[in-house]
């Protein structure tokens, strides 16, 4: 029997309660947003968004392309009481990112729940500017992005050959071995050492900073609400971060002890050396002890999973593509020859093995959404109004396969960066390192990273799939990056 409240019936009430609550929570979007779904009180479309991703199989930066068909290329959207702005179009990200009120960063609120300053990453205003400009100069002063720091790739590049040729196996998986060889990269700059890749410490360090990769998200990172909705994720994340600050700190003591303030030798004695200054002369900083282990964190995270990625996805594309695999070793022979390795100095004279680094960043997007943006003050972009607090999204891989910029996006085709004369076409439309005042600080440093180990790596071996193992996938992973799947390959060495 229905219960009856001043002759109406429960249900007929809580039915009318819920209108006017969606109602009035619509009634609150400012007017002029740009176009998109509003959702539901509280969670917004957070639960449409993920039931879209579960029913269309869809990757969120794919079904962003979906809906930017519906929306139009600047879209808005409400997620756990957040306005999301996605932006699909690289002329739009382009414009936006130079504007100073989008260059903030949102909280990430699991650096808050274990009592972390934010880092170089995730800082924004002042906290920020500080953070970049001692981390480009410091990075600077050790070589980083210069052409003289070649040798310090080219040495690492040669104890992965080596490794590699050294092992007994026919075929295996390439992943430890890629991401040991770009983390040492980055360690000798941070940590101002290389490490063994039997190293007991790597190993570890490494295994926090995959595990990192594989089950965060943006959503996790930026939406407090999904502590609340996914309480045991959460708190495996906060772990991760506190065991990879713990290994960090350790680090950092060690070079306290060991510190000659006159001649640093790595970023830590660098970071260490301004943390003293700043103290002589009574200066207030946010390039400070608080600081420092989450912005190691973020320089060791930058460094290592990108590249590797990158890499591993080549390896990928050529063992799919063997002409091109052989177009790419032909083209090094006949420039290198076989006596020597390939050098910076050689980039201007292959031009098609530049042009196939630069497709393989194209078709695969490692980084397909970004880093999302905060913004800052109340602006606008393309004459919609973006309140404060919103979150700006750049959809890179919409940006990467546009039909009307790249034809058949599709298609792994390296000739469409080359010109009539085949000489090197680089695209204004290619961002694979983002755009704008927070374009990736380690850009130059990734791409010298990619020409190295991977002419190098053409140079000596052969990739192919083995013959008993399964069939080659390009489907990626999604996640914070868009990574391969696991795969075995096998590797003939060339001499």
């Amino acid at each position: 029997m229905a219960v009856i409240i001043l002759g109406f019936e429960i249900q007929t009430i809580l039915l009318f309660a819920a209108v006017i609550t969606i109602f009035i929570w619509n009634l609150q979007k400012p007017k002029n947003l740009p176009p998109g779904p509003w959702g539901w009180p509280l969670v917004g479309y957070l639960p449409n968004l993920v039931a879209s991703l579960y029913r269309t199989g869809c990757d969120p930066h794919q079904l962003f392309v979906k809906m930017a068909t519906q929306y139009g290329p600047v879209f808005s959207m409400r997620v756990g009481g957040k306005v999301v702005v996605v932006l699909n179009k690289v002329h739009i990200i382009k414009q936006a990112f130079m504007n100073p009120r989008l260059s903030d960063r949102s909280r990430q609120h699991t650096l808050d729940d274990v009592g972390l300053k934010e880092g170089i990453s995730s800082s924004s205003g002042e906290a920020w500017k500080q953070q970049r400009r001692f981390t480009l100069t410091s990075l600077r002063s050790f070589g980083v992005g210069k052409r003289s720091f070649e040798n310090c790739i080219a040495e690492e590049a040669e104890y992965l050959t080596k490794e590699m040729i050294n092992l007994k196996h026919i075929s295996f998986d390439l992943h430890y071995l890629f991401t040991s060889a770009t983390a040492n990269i980055i360690c000798s700059v941070v940590f101002g050492k290389r490490y063994g890749y039997t190293d007991s410490n790597f190993k570890y360090i490494l295994k926090l900073l995959h595990e990192r990769f594989q089950s965060f998200g943006a959503i996790q990172l930026f939406f407090p609400v999904m502590k609340y909705l996914q309480p045991s994720h959460y708190k495996h994340i906060q772990s991760n971060i506190s065991k990879i600050i713990k290994f960090i700190n350790g680090v950092i003591k060690q070079h306290a002890l060991s510190r000659n303030r006159e001649n640093p030798n790595d970023y830590i004695h660098d970071y260490l050396n301004e943390i003293e200054s700043n103290q002589e002369v009574g200066r207030e900083t946010h390039v400070n002890i608080q600081t420092m282990p989450v912005t190691v964190m973020n320089l060791l995270i930058a460094g290592t999973e990108t590249t590797s990625n990158t890499l591993r996805w080549s390896v990928l594309y050529m063992m799919v593509y063997p002409e091109i695999q052989k177009r790419v070793q032909q083209e090094i022979d006949s420039v290198v020859g076989r006596d020597r390795l390939p050098r910076l100095s050689d980039k201007d004279k292959l031009p098609f093995t530049s042009a196939v680094l630069l497709e393989i960043q194209r078709i695969v997007s490692i980084n397909p959404l970004g880093v999302p943006h905060t913004c800052g003050d109340d602006t606008t972009i393309e004459g919609y109004y973006i309140p404060k607090g919103s979150m700006v999204v750049s959809n890179l891989w919409a940006v990467h396969h546009d039909p009307h910029t790249w034809k058949n996006p599709d298609k792994f085709n390296p000739d469409r960066f080359l010109d009539k004369d085949r000489c090197l076409r680089e695209r204004e439309e290619l961002i694979p390192f983002s755009t704008g005042r927070r374009i990736c600080l380690g850009e130059n440093l990734a791409k010298m990273e990619l020409y190295i180990f991977f002419t190098h790596l053409l140079h000596h071996f052969t990739f192919k799939k083995p013959n008993d193992s399964k069939s080659i996938s390009l489907k990626g992973v999604a996640g914070i990056q868009h990574s391969p799947g696991p795969f075995l390959t096998e590797v003939i060495n060339r001499d």
